[in-house]
């Protein structure tokens, strides 16, 4: 379901904004928890590449749900990428 509304809010509201990017966000959730990895870490990574929201972060390190990642060094690049975004957001 979430790969679908994923889908539609591309289509609609285009990849680049919060709301498309928290939902491939979630269906990277999805995938950690039915360990998932390699989808896991692609749906995070194209989250991050689309911008954290625009009213926070995504908190990727601290998602409990993403604990099945941690210790992974790609997953660990993909919260460095995250954090460093995140800040040059809020310095505009």
């Amino acid at each position: 379901m979430f790969r679908e509304l994923v889908e539609i809010q591309t289509r609609v509201l285009g990849a680049d904004h919060a709301q498309t990017a928290e939902s491939v966000y979630n269906v990277g959730v999805a995938e950690a928890l039915q360990e998932h990895k390699n989808e896991a870490l692609s749906f995070l990574r194209q989250a991050v590449d689309h911008g954290p929201p625009a009213e926070g972060d995504l908190a990727i390190d601290a998602d409990p749900d993403l604990k099945f990642l941690h210790g992974d060094p790609r997953f660990e690049a993909i919260v460095t990428d995250a954090k460093q975004r995140l800040a040059a957001q809020k310095l505009h």
